[in-house]
């Protein structure tokens, strides 16, 4: 397969090199799915629900503007908190922003909005045709493979599930499942001792700079910026050994090893 990168958006390895590789950590938003078709309407319907909580009907769109959406061109603030925090990040960052503290412990408010990501995040839209084909292919190399996301694990399992491939990965986790989060390193560390491989033997892929320094901090043997999520080119080259236009191109780093 020819390399989908242009020859600019290729790093220095920084001491790193592809021979080794025995698993890959993928992030999930941007990553495996497309983040706009999946995460916009959720989003938005979450805002729209708190402001009306709130009282304050009409200021979703102020919401999201704060959090880190850009409506003009429907593009996002690289690492602002819609593009890579947590469901729980945002829900207390947003009644913050609205100035109902007394929301932020009403069981009933936090159940509605958990309801919203659980149930209206169906329409899932992969980043690349044939997903599942493109993953069987990498394990038919020996790759074990993973998930690592700022969601929360049922909800990555959930997506998996939908679009037919949970069982190419040996590992899922999410901000909820104990290992700390993006860009900490425990959620490689975990992946690592799951599938039984060193930190230094995980490629990390993902769509934010959280992703690639999650990455650094564990030492991972290789770490992919795609630029199919919130960030460009510009925000993950200085952390990535490369940068693809979307996840398609691990297949020749991995052909290249064998």
């Amino acid at each position: 397969m020819t390399d989908k990168c242009s020859p600019d958006s290729v790093q220095p390895d920084y001491g790193y090199a592809s021979q080794g590789i025995r698993a890959i950590l993928f992030d999930k938003d941007g990553t495996l799915i497309d983040f706009n078709a999946t995460w916009l309407p959720v989003y938005q319907q979450a805002a729209e629900l708190l402001c009306v909580k709130a009282g304050c009907e009409g200021q979703a769109d102020r919401l999201m503007q704060a959090g880190g959406y850009i409506a003009t061109d429907k593009s996002w603030v690289a690492d602002s908190l819609l593009a890579s925090g947590t469901n729980d990040q945002i829900f207390q960052y947003w009644i913050a922003e609205l100035g109902v503290p007394q929301l932020e412990n009403n069981p009933q408010v936090r159940e509605e909005y958990d309801n919203v990501f659980q149930l209206k995040s169906a329409g899932y839209a992969p980043v690349i045709h044939n997903l599942d084909n493109f993953l069987e292919r990498l394990q038919s190399s020996g790759i074990k493979l993973g998930v690592a996301t700022m969601d929360d694990e049922d909800s990555a399992i959930q997506m998996l599930e939908k679009m037919n491939c949970r069982n190419r990965f040996d590992f899922v986790c999410g901000a909820d499942s104990g290992f700390g989060v993006k860009p900490d390193p425990g959620m490689i560390q975990a992946f690592a001792k799951a599938v039984g491989v060193e930190p230094e033997a995980v490629m990390m892929v993902g769509d934010s700079p959280r992703d690639l320094r999650m990455g650094r901090n564990a030492g991972a043997g290789l770490t992919v910026g795609v630029l199919t999520g919130a960030s460009s080119k510009e925000h993950l080259a200085p952390l990535a050994d490369r940068v693809f236009d979307d996840i398609s191109g691990i297949l020749e780093l991995v052909a290249n090893q064998n």
